[in-house]
């Protein structure tokens, strides 16, 4: 299938309770939450498209949500085995983002993938949280007709960090160096 539009997300899950410094409260959700669907509409992300991300709490499952309310295929790249991506990724103390979670996984036009179907596709040096973000890229690189058509929402707090390949700040260099049309949503700044 050729879809006129491919968009790729990634972003900060939403901080556990105590976390030191702040990336992303959970007070901020909403905010973030009509940011994406407010980016969505801008740059007019129909049926017609592919929205792809990881499922974690936060910034993929925020996306997801709105794309698939849209009625915008969805691909979910999941870094580890279901249980353990669920413990490691989703579940929160006192929240439902495990529930919602499984209700996006159970939707129409929502399918899943896990990385060690294509391991042949990113680096093994790397942690499998950053060999994920590598294989959405090159994903969304591959689903997308022209760069032009290829566009990514980061949630993010714009730090920059050394989390070399893979990473956040690596992930929107790369799609800066596709050419692809990038949006940034900075939770510390709603």
């Amino acid at each position: 299938m050729s879809y006129n539009k491919v968009i790729v997300c990634s972003g900060h899950m939403i901080d556990k309770p105590g976390r030191p410094t702040e990336r992303f409260p959970p007070r901020k959700e909403a905010a973030v939450r009509d940011r994406i669907v407010d980016q969505l509409k801008t740059w007019q992300v129909s049926a017609a498209d592919l929205g792809i991300c990881g499922g974690a709490r936060g910034a993929d499952i925020l996306f997801a949500e709105a794309c698939a309310d849209r009625g915008t295929e969805v691909w979910l790249f999941l870094p580890l085995p279901l249980a353990e991506f669920l413990q490691e990724s989703v579940q929160l103390p006192d929240s439902d983002w495990e529930d919602r979670f499984f209700a996006l996984r159970n939707r129409v036009g929502v399918k899943m993938f896990f990385q060690p179907e294509h391991p042949e596709s990113t680096p093994n040096d790397v942690s499998v949280f950053a060999r994920n973000n590598l294989l959405m890229i090159d994903t969304a690189r591959g689903e997308s007709t022209d760069p032009k058509n290829l566009y990514a929402l980061l949630v993010w707090d714009e730090k920059a960090t050394s989390d070399g390949p893979g990473g956040t700040s690596d992930f929107a260099e790369r799609i800066r160096q596709l050419g692809g049309n990038l949006a940034i949503i900075n939770p510390t700044k709603l």
